[in-house]
């Protein structure tokens, strides 16, 4: 059974999560399509801007608070009609400002196509975070 077979559909968000009004002016995102942690939250959301569009729907199945420090997402949705899957972790510091994000794109292939297709969309200004379609070929092609 795949992680997000294991709830229920949510309704449709009617907004953005509600820790990107609480980023950290320091925030950190790490993530299974980026090929190093990018820092600083002008870059952390220009990258959301150009990613979100990416996605064909996206089909909450968790989204909320995890204690007192996190909040997580989980939702399948879909790029270029290739399934993906995404987990979203985010910590919030003492401040309550959200400082860390984990973002966990699966399977292999769904995440090597996202990373290319951001690297295709923002390499001209973070082209160093993301696979170019060479890489990214060559790295399917060794599954």
């Amino acid at each position: 059974m795949k992680f997000n077979d294991t709830a229920p559909l949510l309704p449709k968000p009617a907004g953005p999560p509600p820790w990107l009004a609480k980023l950290a002016e320091d925030a950190t995102l790490e993530g299974a399509v980026l090929k190093r942690p990018v820092q600083g939250r002008e870059t952390i959301v220009a990258l959301l801007k150009e990613a979100i569009p990416l996605y064909e729907f996206q089909n909450f199945t968790y989204r909320g608070d995890v204690g007192e420090s996190f909040f997580m997402e989980s939702y399948r949705a879909q790029i270029q009609g290739v399934p993906v899957e995404c987990a979203v972790w985010v910590h919030m510091n003492a401040a309550g400002e959200a400082d860390a994000i984990l973002i966990n794109h699966h399977p292999l292939d769904a995440a090597l196509l996202f990373s290319r297709l951001m690297w295709e969309r923002v390499g001209d200004r973070y082209g160093d975070l993301y696979l170019t379609g060479a890489q990214a070929a060559a790295l399917a092609a060794t599954r």
